[in-house]
């Protein structure tokens, strides 16, 4: 069976939370020097090479303004070369948080988000949830969920349970 691997952008691989992000910022600041979460690229980069090959997608909710952005962030922090990653690979949506319609186009098979609500979207239909890095109020609104994905805190842990 062929594995694919799907990922979100927001607090997944652009570390908002890690740079404190506000809605000022985002209108004002440079959106460019928002790092990126701990050890994304390389962990990316490895999970490409070992397992998933062209078989993963990063996919993000956004309006037109901040997808000019987030393409920017992009290309700034050279994502494509650094991980592997295809740019005909990286889908925005206007889904919300349901992000099942890009799941279903790539036929995913494991995904990671930081949100449980989106999580719960795909349960029954994505075998493989990772939880990163949640916030501790979303988690116990969709408490619910919990026992159908598993919680990471980092990119290396990610990197072992999917690579061991």
């Amino acid at each position: 069976m062929r594995e694919c691997l799907g990922i979100d952008l927001g607090n997944v691989i652009i570390d908002h939370v890690g740079f404190g992000t506000t809605p000022e910022f985002f209108r004002t600041g440079d959106y460019d020097v928002i790092p990126p979460v701990p050890e994304v690229f390389e962990a990316l980069r490895q999970l490409h090479e070992k397992r998933f090959g062209d078989n993963m997608f990063v996919v993000y909710n956004a309006t037109d303004i901040a997808d000019q952005k987030i393409i920017s962030w992009l290309e700034a922090h050279d994502f494509f070369n650094r991980t592997g990653i295809s740019r005909h690979q990286v889908r925005r949506t206007l889904n919300g948080r349901n992000k099942w319609s890009v799941c279903e186009l790539y036929k995913a098979t494991h995904f990671v988000d930081d949100r449980l609500e989106v999580l719960s979207h795909l349960v029954g239909k994505v075998e493989n949830l990772y939880l990163f890095r949640p916030q501790a109020q979303e988690v116990e609104q969709y408490r619910d969920f919990l026992p159908h994905v598993t919680q990471m805190e980092t990119w290396l842990e990610i990197l072992q349970a999917m690579t061991t």
